[in-house]
């Protein structure tokens, strides 16, 4: 999902010890942000991991049945409140005025993995299987389209300067004492296909289920509802922020699903580098 971000300004000369301080940081928060979202997908597939989408922590309600579904869209709300409000224009305005610009995006992230680490702990397992096809040829396609998601997911914010978008260059930049370039508007790979291959990378990962439970089946829907609300939000702040240029790509690329034998030359943003 592409991003706007203003570019960053400087503070009253820092003294170096300041901006390490916020290197270190950026860098801190930069590697639980990483640990969060793995954990994440391991919780989605069932993996590995203790806490999963099937094995919760003990620490919610013992609920079944109509109880479990209102209390994990509570839940999933939860989460995806922290990362639509704190995402908008209007309150990272507010935010900069108490957290450092250099900073405001590491922040964030520190934020999204507080909320993640509350959607796993309080998510209550539906373990009702509606369908498995794991142990099968079949299944193991499935689950290796699961991690390739994911890997699209991963490739599309190194398309758009991964860096950036995890608060790692406004820290950078901050140590140097310089100012972040500003954004291009470009269409590198996988935008000439998608205005947001991220999100086309997450709902791959979400449908890509070799077991199907009852609580993957709501988690789904929910995470799908959640991307396209997201879209709708995000698309509004691009338009404003880019002008007549995203208006037409808007026209011209679809969102997250390819047009088979169409590939868009249109300029598309690009985190700045």
């Amino acid at each position: 999902m592409a991003t706007v971000n203003s570019s960053l300004k400087l503070q009253q000369q820092p003294g170096l010890t300041a901006r390490v301080v916020t290197m270190f940081y950026s860098i801190i928060c930069y590697l639980i942000g990483v640990l969060a979202l793995v954990y994440l997908i391991l919780f989605i597939a069932d993996l590995i991991v203790p806490v999963s989408m099937n094995r919760g922590a003990g620490i919610a309600p013992d609920l079944t049945g109509t109880g479990a579904v209102i209390w994990n869209i509570c839940v999933v709300i939860v989460w995806g409140a922290q990362h639509s409000v704190m995402a908008r224009p209007t309150f990272k305005r507010l935010w900069t005025r108490i957290v450092p610009v250099a900073i405001e995006r590491s922040t964030y992230l520190l934020f999204v993995a507080a909320a993640t680490a509350v959607l796993v702990s309080c998510w209550v397992p539906m373990p009702h299987v509606l369908w498995d096809i794991s142990g099968t040829a079949m299944g193991l396609a499935v689950m290796t389209l699961y991690f390739l998601g994911w890997v699209i997911v991963l490739f599309a914010t190194f398309l758009i300067n991964h860096f950036h978008l995890f608060g790692l260059q406004q820290a950078f930049a901050y140590l140097q004492q310089q100012q972040s370039k500003q954004a291009t508007f470009k269409t590198p790979l996988l935008y000439k296909l998608v205005r947001h291959p991220m999100m086309s990378g997450v709902l791959i990962a979400l449908w890509a289920v070799p077991v199907m439970t009852a609580g993957r089946l709501l988690f789904n829907l929910l995470m799908t509802g959640y991307v396209f609300v997201g879209l709708y939000f995000e698309e509004r702040n691009l338009a404003d922020e880019l002008g007549q240029s995203y208006r037409h790509y808007q026209k011209t690329t679809p969102a997250v699903v390819p047009r088979l034998g169409t590939i868009n030359k249109a300029a598309m943003y690009e985190e700045p580098r």
